[in-house]
């Protein structure tokens, strides 16, 4: 019955998000448009090289950008639960270059975090904010640390969602982690990994099968499937942005422009109030996150009990309070 139930969650889960198209260009912010209230915007901003940034804005109050991970995914999957936020944040939701209904880039060698970081400071300036808090899950998170290393000034506050400050830690972890999966499950993965991995330029979907329902079977991802609500999925990957910065050896290694990452050294000079945070049961585990909590001065970090990598969903309740509490301060 788990295993019935699994696949259907997988089902979902892999399931891409209906296309929509991208919006005008968004004006620049100005006195008259804030508070946005009940309001919201939706649009383009104009990033490096020219690329066009999709981007949703919504809500009053501090102005709070959203960067989603993947690497290659949309916010489409963070705004839900992150929109609660908009009574007291002037929510700001990115689509990253490459990702979601943002534009894409023949050369995949654009998609680098240098790149992005140039991205993020073209829809602040536009926007005509002073400084931004910035929330950061998974990629999105190691774009935030680069972000706030780079313009500090510009950064009034930190969330970082299942990151980590140094990816080589995390590719130990992560190695490990897959060998933690049932035996059966880890032996087919690292086959798939051997010998059939790819296919039409993304991963096989005996591949992402196997390692979803390892996933999920393992409670990383969800430690209960009565948490999932209904409907919900992630978008659709963008392939070209994930192996472009992820690489192209599995879920379980990373060996794209990411794999030199480290911001360890760089982050002890910040001065930012940081909220470091992450599901117990996350594949991306409490312990390698305290590298990250441990290397900024102002971090505080917090574990949600009995919740996974989705514990945001899994414990919204918990970490809506948490996140506002952390704001208001």
């Amino acid at each position: 019955m788990r295993s019935f139930l699994s696949t259907i969650v997988v089902a979902a889960i892999v399931a891409s998000l209906a296309g929509c198209n991208r919006g005008d260009k968004v004006a620049a912010v100005n006195a008259e448009m804030l508070p946005l209230k009940n309001k919201v915007i939706t649009g383009t901003v104009t990033g490096k090289g020219g690329v066009e940034l999709y981007i949703r804005i919504e809500g009053s109050g501090s102005p709070t950008l959203v960067l989603p991970g993947g690497p290659g995914y949309s916010f489409d999957y963070l705004q839900p639960v992150l929109s609660e936020l908009d009574s007291s944040c002037q929510m700001i939701f990115l689509d990253p270059r490459g990702c979601g209904r943002s534009n894409r880039f023949k050369n995949p060698a654009m998609y680098t975090l240098d790149n992005m970081v140039a991205d993020v400071e073209s829809v602040r300036s536009h926007l005509n904010i002073s400084a931004l808090n910035i929330i950061g899950h998974e990629s999105g998170g190691l774009l935030a640390q680069k972000y706030a290393i780079k313009y500090p000034t510009r950064v009034n506050k930190l969330i970082l969602m299942s990151a980590t400050a140094q990816i080589s830690d995390l590719n130990v972890w992560l190695n490990s982690f897959r060998d933690f999966l049932p035996r059966q499950v880890a032996a087919t993965v690292k086959r798939y990994e051997k010998d059939s991995l790819l296919a039409n330029e993304q991963y096989t979907p005996g591949y992402e099968n196997v390692v979803m329902q390892g996933m999920m079977n393992s409670q990383s991802y969800f430690v209960s499937l009565a948490a999932i609500p209904e409907g919900f999925s992630l978008p659709e990957r963008s392939w070209p942005v994930y192996f472009e910065m992820w690489g192209r050896s599995g879920y379980f290694d990373i060996s794209g422009n990411l794999k030199d990452f480290d911001t360890r050294n760089d982050l002890k000079t910040l001065k930012l109030k940081t909220l470091v945070l992450v599901g117990e049961k996350d594949y991306i585990s409490p312990f390698v996150m305290e590298s990250l909590s441990g290397s900024i001065p102002k971090a505080k970090m917090h574990s949600f009990e009995n919740s996974g990598h989705f514990f945001f969903i899994e414990k919204k309740d918990e970490f809506l309070g948490v996140v506002k509490e952390f704001l208001a301060k």
